[in-house]
């Protein structure tokens, strides 16, 4: 056998000779990387038991990559137990074993996310492998839920749509109209003076003092006061009163006139 031969070989003893006798090498590669994970710099089995029991799932971090950090600290554990525990101790060996796979157990267990951590401990697996896959199973369930509603989420919702969809009967405007009253409204808004024009007599917008009604109007009726008012001071009958009282304009600014010399006409 290959295990015989590499222990005469190599002339291995004690904790070394025990260590390969529970393993199968197929090659002598095999049989150096064990020594060297066995018997070089390792952790002591405290340590080991620490972090067995400091494991947590993290959040970006599935069921079954969870479950190989457990695995794997559960085979350490038990390596080192095989390794320490002398010949004719090894009736001690079972029970300690059997306890490691219990905290593996309870580690997993309460190590899962909250979600899954309920549901399995709800079940009561008897050992680590039921644990595993019922956290598995509930996983992929989770999982695809979430996608559902995440598809859900992302598609329209056809039946509000035509609910709210405008019946035949409403006569929505034209669109060729919209776009023109659109195109008028933005043509008017681009060519619309920033400054308005206020006529500077009456100072109402769109129109100047050229083209004022008002001013024409004063003006002419400024004009027709101005003839009656000579008339009367200038008879031309004989029958008229000399000592009529002559009514003369107090201001020009009671009818509004245009001031020549007024700097708003200019």
């Amino acid at each position: 056998m290959f295990i015989s031969k590499t222990a005469a070989s190599l002339q291995l003893e004690g904790r070394a000779e025990t260590a390969c006798c529970v393993k199968e090498f197929e090659n002598w590669h095999q049989l150096e990387e064990f020594l060297k994970s066995q018997f070089g710099d390792k952790k002591h089995y405290a340590a080991l038991l620490s972090d067995l029991q400091e494991c947590r799932q993290l959040g970006n971090e599935t069921v079954n990559q969870f479950a190989l950090r457990i695995e794997s600290c559960l085979s350490k554990l038990v390596s080192e137990i095989n390794i320490t525990i002398p010949t004719k101790k090894k009736d001690e060996l079972a029970g300690r074993v059997a306890a490691m796979k219990d905290l593996a157990l309870h580690t997993f267990v309460v190590g899962l996310n909250p979600r899954l951590s309920t549901v399995v401990r709800c079940r009561d697996p008897e050992s680590l492998n039921d644990a595993i896959n019922f956290a598995t199973s509930e996983e992929k369930i989770i999982n695809a839920l979430t996608r559902r509603n995440t598809n859900y989420a992302q598609t329209p919702n056809t039946q509000n749509q035509a609910r709210f969809r405008p019946s035949h009967s409403s006569y929505p405007p034209n669109r060729s109209a919209l776009q023109h009253g659109t195109n008028n409204n933005t043509t008017s808004a681009a060519f619309r003076p920033s400054n308005p024009i206020v006529c500077r007599y009456c100072k109402a917008p769109g129109h100047t003092i050229e083209g004022c009604r008002k001013r024409e109007y004063n003006n002419r009726k400024f004009g027709n006061n101005q003839n009656s008012s000579y008339n009367r001071t200038n008879p031309t009958t004989s029958f008229q009163n000399r000592n009529q009282p002559i009514h003369a304009i107090a201001s020009y600014e009671d009818y509004g006139v245009d001031e020549t010399d007024n700097p708003l006409n200019e």
